[in-house]
């Protein structure tokens, strides 16, 4: 392995534990490697301006890499519901005519989008949102796409809420990706082996991680029922055409 040292944004949502955990007690990475975390949309600007060489990116954002490797066999996925990308209303989806859209991943806010030209058949107004949640100024034909830990206890709280990975497979029949490990350049082979053994570890230490830090969560997830139901970590090759599908799907429709 060369000498080089690389910066790598990871993203600091909960669903990130096992590489964090596995990243953060590893000591040989820290010869190699700089760690900073960030949400998902700081992640991807870091890769843009080359302030970052390996990020765990939004794959909504490939396209506006000059140049990108995926780097690892694992990444943010789901098969079925995700239950934390989700588009929270008071009236059914059919009826929107107005969707605010979370600004903290290009991925969630371009997969409603296709979702709502090529599965709900609807064309309501998309608008940036403030990535915050919407209490009592949702008016009835408003909805609003939120993502990540601030989606924990809001079930129930809105008369409708889409699981935007659920209804992905609905439409495809295919799992989907949110979020996969990208370099901006080539990454030497000794390096990308040693970090992907790495990301392995922590997935297989999922039981042990979920009980270590449960606690933390005050309730407000099981984090075992998440890590092993709810986000599906292999970089398969289900995920793999889904993501290619999904990416046509924004260049069909200009995003």
């Amino acid at each position: 392995m060369d000498d080089t040292k690389y910066n790598i944004s990871v993203v600091s949502y909960t669903n990130t534990l096992p590489f964090k955990v596995a990243l953060e007690n590893d000591a040989s990475i820290k010869k190699f490697a700089n760690l900073t975390y960030d949400n998902p949309a700081v992640c991807a600007q870091k890769l843009l301006k080359n302030e970052a060489d390996i990020g765990l990116i939004p794959v909504g954002v490939l396209p506006l890499l000059d140049e990108y490797h995926i780097i690892s066999d694992y990444c943010i996925g789901a098969v079925g519901q995700v239950e934390t990308v989700k588009l929270y209303s008071n009236t059914p989806v059919s009826k929107l005519k107005t969707i605010y859209l979370d600004p903290q991943s290009r991925t969630s806010v371009n997969l409603v989008q296709v979702l709502a030209a090529k599965f709900w058949n609807i064309s309501p107004q998309f608008k940036k949102g403030d990535g915050q949640i919407k209490n009592g100024d949702l008016n009835p034909e408003e909805g609003f796409v939120l993502i990540g830990d601030r989606t924990f206890g809001l079930a129930s709280k809105y008369k409708f809420e889409y699981d935007l990975a659920e209804e992905w497979q609905k439409m495809t029949g295919l799992p989907f990706v949110f979020a996969a490990w990208v370099a901006n350049k080539p990454i030497d082979k000794s390096f990308v082996k040693m970090f992907n053994e790495l990301l392995k570890s922590g997935v297989d230490m999922i039981p042990a991680i979920s009980k270590s830090y449960q606690k933390e969560m005050n309730g407000s997830v099981d984090l075992h029922h998440y890590f092993t139901h709810c986000i599906n970590y292999p970089l398969d090759d289900d995920k793999k055409k889904a993501m290619n599908l999904f990416l046509s799907y924004m260049k069909e429709l200009g995003l």
